[in-house]
């Protein structure tokens, strides 16, 4: 169907049918100077003029008008139909020939510049779905994006199902009902259908392929004429089937990670656990034989033995179910206003069997911060214990708070054998253990701090200390309270 006139196109045909009348008017006002050949080639440049410029039907009009024009008023025979002399007639039919098949060839090369537009603009459009699909990777936002762009360029609404693990609508337009369409998809789903199914003019579906086969359906409803190109399918088809394939391997990956930490934990418990219980029931039996006289030394030696030992498997232990228990999907602070020498206080004791031999220096100002005291707790903890494993009996352990642009900072620092500059990323592995010292352990307590400082946002580093040894510094973002108002 024609659309109507515009109002361009009007004025664009009234210009052309001025220019019509003032050579025709130019040709017999002037046939004296002007030859009738030279008033044809103005009239066929003319002809050429309106089938560029001019709809096919009102081109071929004007042609044959000015054709008509030409013969009546501009041929010798003036104002006549008639031919007196067969030049005339050659003259009327090349002027009729060369007009109409310029406005046919005009017309042709328009219909070829408009349907190459037209070609151009759906290679743009697909340029841009791919574009946008390749840059996404979850299954639902493809499908939301694919619908986006269907009815934005296309006027097209559609739905997008999957076949497994069960029919599924993925994303469908908000005009489209899903209950409607659904025993459609059903029923295309069991014929397993290879080629597009058309139900009406407008509605269509079209099958989604992966590798293994069909995997989907596209639903389209067609608010235009326009024809739906397979190649946005194909397009959509590429995208979900490469998004189920990540999903795939992502969980491949998480799953041969899992059995590696498995396998990896069953080592360390076999290794780190077996030797503080072989020393609790070695003890243990030597203190319950009643035929060994043992001196009150001796016992009293072995009870200390089983106390430390027992408390070194506890703390392993906790570690072992702490690492296996976090992650930084399911790990969420739970933040209120803490006084750090409060929490520093807490993991003190938390660790006091360690840390004996080791005296704590204490220095940073007092404020309130907003953190999860819990896991900040653990944090400091594990570096304390982390100090005092490292380092010599009777060495201090620095502890120092503060707050700086926006930031809670603290910094643990101990006289120890210090930490390589080849391992200071290393050593916040699980399972890690530095080479240069023999300390009994399972490598996770540095691995705990830093999954806790990842889901706190912050930063874990280690930097060497001036005079050696080591200083671990927290870095975490929150709040902090004004106690001025307090102290006044």
């Amino acid at each position: 169907m024609n659309n109507p006139l515009s109002w361009f196109d009007v004025t664009k045909t009234s210009i052309l049918l001025l220019l019509y009348v003032l050579v025709t008017y130019l040709g017999v006002a002037f046939r004296d100077v002007i030859i009738e050949t030279d008033t044809a080639m103005l009239l066929l440049l003319l002809n050429i003029v309106s089938g560029v410029l001019l709809r096919k039907r009102i081109a071929y009009v004007i042609t044959a008008a000015s054709i008509v024009a030409f013969h009546f008023f501009v041929l010798p025979e003036h104002n006549s139909f008639r031919f007196q002399n067969y030049q005339h007639i050659i003259t009327f039919s090349v002027m009729a020939f060369s007009g109409v098949f310029a406005v046919k060839l005009t017309q042709s090369q328009q219909r070829k510049i408009e349907e190459n537009q037209i070609l151009r603009a759906e290679l743009n459009s697909n340029y841009d779905l791919a574009s946008i699909l390749a840059a996404l990777n979850e299954s639902h936002a493809i499908a939301e994006a694919s619908l986006v762009h269907l009815e934005q360029y296309f006027q097209m609404r559609a739905q997008i199902w999957l076949f497994s693990p069960q029919l599924h609508c993925l994303a469908t337009h908000q005009k489209l009902s899903k209950a409607t369409y659904q025993p459609l998809i059903e029923r295309f789903r069991r014929r397993q259908q290879q080629h597009i199914e058309y139900l009406s003019p407008s509605l269509s579906l079209h099958p989604l392929y992966g590798q293994s086969g069909m995997f989907g359906v596209l639903l389209i409803d067609a608010l235009s004429e326009r024809v739906f190109n397979p190649i946005l399918s194909t397009l959509i088809s590429l995208s979900l089937a490469r998004s189920e394939a990540n999903t795939a391997l992502t969980a491949a990956k998480e799953a041969n990670q899992l059995e590696q930490m498995r396998n990896t934990l069953l080592a360390a418990v076999s290794h780190d656990l077996k030797t503080p219980l072989g020393s609790i029931i070695g003890s243990a039996t030597t203190l319950s034989d009643t035929s060994l006289r043992l001196p009150q030394q001796t016992q009293q030696e072995l009870l200390q033995s089983i106390a430390e030992e027992g408390y070194s498997l506890n703390r392993s232990l906790t570690k072992l179910l702490d690492i296996s228990r976090y992650s930084i999907k399911t790990l969420v602070p739970k933040c209120d206003w803490v006084e750090p020498e409060e929490v520093i206080g807490s993991a003190i004791k938390r660790v006091e069997q360690v840390i004996k031999s080791h005296p704590i220096n204490l220095c940073g100002d007092t404020i309130l911060v907003s953190l999860d005291y819990t896991l900040i707790e653990q944090i400091i903890a594990n570096l304390v214990e982390n100090a005092a494993k490292y380092s010599p009996s009777g060495s201090m352990i620095d502890i120092q708070t503060n707050y700086r642009r926006g930031h809670f900072i603290i910094e643990i620092a101990d006289r120890g054998c210090g930490v390589l500059p080849e391992e200071r990323l290393r050593i916040f592995e699980r399972f890690y253990r530095s080479e240069q010292v023999k300390i009994k352990g399972t490598g996770l307590g540095l691995a705990i701090c830093q999954l806790i400082v990842a889901a706190h946002n912050g930063e874990i580093s280690v930097i060497s200390r001036a005079g050696g040894g080591s200083v671990f510094v927290v870095k975490i973002p929150c709040e902090k309270y004004e106690l001025t108002d307090i102290y006044e």
